[in-house]
Formats: C-alpha cells, sequence, structure tokens
C-alpha cells in the first residue's frame, strides 16, 4: 500500500511506502459491534482480492509476513556487511598486495581506479538488474563472484591482474550494496530509515572484523580464507531465506501504479545527486583512512609501527559504535531534527582531523583523532540514506544515483590521495584529505532542501505546511 504523510490535516502519497497497511489489524475487536465493521470488511476482501489478482499477495498470516520482513532485513544487513569486509579487506592489506608484485602502497593507486570502473558500473546497471530479475537471485550471484576473487586475489603477483581483481570486486560490491538498500526500501518502504541505519552498522562492524583477524592470524591468505567462508555463509542465507515475492513487492517497483492509480512521476533527482555528492565525500574519506593509515605511521614514525593494524581497528570499531548511537537516533528523528544531527557529526568529524594537523608529532593526538573522527563519521552516511528516504518518491534509479556518489567516491578519493602524496611527498595529504571528506558534505547538506521537489521540505515552494514531525521509531 501506499504510504501517506498527514500533514495540517492533509494527506499526500509519497510512492510505495512498504507492506504494514496491507494486513489486517491482529484484534480487530473494537469494530465488531460497530455498524462500520461490515463496510471495512468488505474494503478489505476487496483490496485483497485486486492484490491477489495482479499475483502480488499471497495467503500469509500476520506472523508470517513480519517474519519474512525480519528474515529478508537481516540478509540484507548480512549482505551489506560483505562490502564492508571487501572494503576494509583491500584498503587494510594493500600493502601486503603491493608487496606481492614488488612495489610500494602508494605506487599502485590505480588499482582504485580499477575498482571505481566496476562500481560505477555495477552502481549503473542495479537499477536495471534489480528491475529485470529477482533481487535476492541478483545478490547471490554477486557474492558468489566475490568469493571467488578473494579466493584468488591473495596470490596474485600479476600487477595487471590486480587491476581485474579490483574491477570485478569494484562490480561485485556495488550490485550487492545498491542491491541492500534498493530491496530494503522495498520492503520497509517509508519506514526504512533505521533499517538503512542498521545496514550501515553491519557495514561496520563487518568492517571492525577485518583487521581483528588480521591481527589475530597474521597471514594474508589465512585471513583471505576466513573472510570468504564467511560471505558463504551470507550467500547461503540470502539464497535459502525468504522469497520477497511472499511480501508483496515482486513486479510492483517502486512508484509503480496499483489498481487504477496513475504512476507517480518523479519530478528530478536534484536531491539524490547532491547526497551522492555528500556520500562521495564521506565513504572517500573513509576508504582513503582504512587504505593508507599505515603508510602514514610508516612515513611519519608518530606511533610505533607494531600498532599500525591497531589503529586501523580503533578507527573501524569507532565507526561500528558511531553507526549504532545514529541508528537509535534515527529512531526519533524529524525531517527538521534529521540535518542538525548529521552538522554537528560532520563538524565533530572534521574538528578531529583539525586536532592531528595542529599536533602532528603527537601520537596520542593521532589515536584521539582517529577515533574521533571515527566516531563522528559512523552515522553520516546512514543518516544520507535516511534524508534520501524520507523527501523523495522510492525508485531503484533514486538509489541507485546515491550508491554511484558512494562507490565514486570509495575510488576516486583514495586515488586522488595517492597521487598527490607522491607528488608532494608529504603524509600530511592524508590527515588533509579525511578533513576535507567531512568538510564539504556541510554546505552540501544545507543546500538539500533548496532542490528538494517535496513542497514540504523546501521552503522556497512551502506553502503553510510544515515539515513532517513523524519520527521513525516505530519501524
Amino acid at each position: 500500500m501506499d504510504s501517506s504523510r498527514i500533514e495540517n490535516g492533509h494527506q499526500r502519497s509519497y510512492g510505495t511506502g512498504g507492506i504494514d497497511s496491507d494486513l489486517p489489524a491482529k484484534n480487530p475487536i473494537h469494530l465488531a459491534n460497530s455498524p462500520l465493521h461490515e463496510i471495512v470488511d468488505a474494503a478489505k476482501i476487496k483490496e485483497k482480492n485486486d492484490l491477489n489478482s495482479l499475483g502480488t499477495l499471497p495467503e500469509l498470516s500476520v506472523d508470517e509476513h513480519k517474519w519474512n520482513k525480519l528474515s529478508l532485513g537481516i540478509g540484507y544487513m548480512l549482505a551489506m556487511g560483505v562490502c564492508g569486509v571487501v572494503l576494509v579487506a583491500l584498503g587494510s592489506s594493500l600493502e601486503d598486495l603491493a608487496e606481492n608484485i614488488g612495489l610500494e602502497a602508494t605506487d599502485i593507486g590505480t588499482v582504485f581506479i580499477a575498482r571505481g570502473c566496476g562500481a560505477i558500473f555495477g552502481a549503473i546497471v542495479s537499477a536495471k538488474i534489480y528491475r529485470w530479475f529477482p533481487g535476492n537471485l541478483v545478490m547471490t550471484v554477486a557474492l558468489a563472484l566475490i568469493i571467488l576473487l578473494l579466493l584468488y586475489l591473495p596470490f596474485n603477483k600479476s600487477y595487471v591482474l590486480l587491476h581485474v581483481y579490483f574491477l570485478f570486486l569494484g562490480l561485485g560490491t556495488a550490485v550487492t550494496d545498491t542491491g541492500c538498500q534498493i530491496m530494503t526500501r522495498k520492503v520497509h518502504g517509508k519506514k526504512a530509515g533505521p533499517w538503512l541505519g542498521a545496514n550501515t552498522v553491519a557495514f561496520g562492524i563487518s568492517g571492525a572484523l577485518v583487521p581483528l583477524i588480521a591481527i589475530v592470524t597474521g597471514s594474508l591468505v589465512l585471513q583471505y580464507y576466513i573472510l570468504s567462508a564467511i560471505i558463504t555463509g551470507v550467500t547461503i542465507f540470502i539464497f535459502l531465506g525468504p522469497n520477497p515475492d511472499k511480501l508483496g513487492i515482486s513486479g510492483q517497483p517502486a512508484g509503480a501504479p496499483r489498481n487504477n492509480e496513475p504512476r507517480k512521476k518523479v519530478p528530478h533527482y536534484n536531491v539524490e545527486i547532491m547526497l551522492g555528492c555528500m556520500v562521495f565525500c564521506l565513504i572517500g574519506g573513509k576508504v582513503t583512512s582504512t587504505a593508507y593509515l599505515s603508510t602514514y605511521v610508516d612515513d611519519t614514525g608518530v606511533i610505533d609501527t607494531s600498532n599500525e593494524s591497531a589503529l586501523v581497528l580503533v578507527l573501524w570499531i569507532a565507526i561500528t559504535i558511531g553507526r549504532l548511537a545514529g541508528v537509535y537516533d534515527q529512531r526519533f528523528l524529524t525531517n527538521v531534527t534529521l540535518p542538525v544531527h548529521l552538522s554537528i557529526f560532520l563538524i565533530g568529524g572534521f574538528l578531529s582531523m583539525l586536532l592531528v594537523l595542529w599536533f602532528p608529532n603527537s601520537g596520542p593526538v593521532l589515536w584521539i583523532g582517529v577515533a574521533f573522527y571515527g566516531l563522528f563519521n559512523g552515522p553520516c552516511v546512514g543518516y544520507c540514506y535516511d534524508l534520501n528516504n524520507r523527501i523523495t518518491l522510492p525508485s531503484e534509479k533514486s538509489m541507485a544515483i546515491v550508491m554511484f556518489g558512494l562507490n565514486f567516491g570509495a575510488s576516486l578519493v583514495p586515488y586522488l590521495n595517492s597521487v598527490i602524496w607522491t607528488a608532494t611527498g608529504s603524509p600530511k595529504t592524508l590527515i588533509v584529505t579525511i578533513f576535507l571528506s567531512m568538510f564539504i558534505p556541510l554546505p552540501l547538506l544545507h543546500m538539500v532542501k533548496y532542490v528538494s521537489y517535496d513542497e514540504t521540505y523546501n521552503p522556497l515552494l512551502r506553502k503553510g505546511a510544515k515539515y513532517d514531525a513523524v519520527p521513525q521509531n516505530d519501524a
């Protein structure tokens, strides 16, 4: 059913908003003695028959419906975690992969461009393939590709093949993470905010596992084998899990017409482009810090080189804590308070790096700066997803545009960092890059409302309406 916003007594339909309203009330006793109950029951039967005629609503109980939604939500969280595993593994093991082919980490920055080409292509085609084919099947194939590549990557001795591996890993992760967001938004609709945030939490937790496994195993090959085994379990869970068709979303893309309703046309994608630029910076700084913090320690000697993996681990533990706090916070946010909270996180993030720039030779300051950067950066991408979910019509293209920015940033920013670092010979390049990754999104955030087509959010379009003040704590 279409979700609705009720503002100032007016009801506004905003695309496909999940399936909760398709379910009968658990205890409709309060209608039993009402003269309206027969009309209500007749309307429910007609609606159910209409949906069954479309082949979108099988006969399921309320508990089965909720269980399927929960299982799918967990599956997409785990799949998003795989993307975190791959992202952090490629970054944190960059020095080892470079050593396998006789080079330094800063000499192979072009692998991020290769990954970016695959990721961008994956983000572009995802909007189509998730329409053409069952979402879980597409995700299963992408995850299987990732497993095969991770099993062979630690044995690579070729500079060219290393780029090929990164290219296809970029493709596989882009199809997976874009699919996670598309399918999560389809299943949960306007209540998807906390679930989208939970996806980013899974991403962060999985990312934190990678340096921990690296510290425990001390072997690149064993590390990649363990990660491959974990991803295999996730792939099996999704492949054998509930079919999204049972939730009435198959064949009903976001914003698709239902019965005789006209399809809601998206006026433009300006908001998605702006948010895509924001996540471009946010994820770019995260990938760059993961990939080059070890090299920064080697070049500066500000802390003992034996603590390099521990520093990356602290970064991702802080990111995970930030994301967990962000998901809880999202449950109570409105369209007014969400940008305010996100602004605070962005300011905290760039001030953390500014602290490191002020005291470049202090080991304790580096630990503190990295930890607080991770803490403040952690929730930011999830907040961008949530804002996109709240103020735009849901569609595959909408999410694909934002994910395009994310995948492009994860590739271009670390590459540019390596180029500038090599040209200047200054390790400070890394800290400046991370600083800018948190500073640039701040003005973009406050420009978003002026390009929105939602008249309840854009002050230039608003005609006496107020912001949506409905929090997401019932998701």
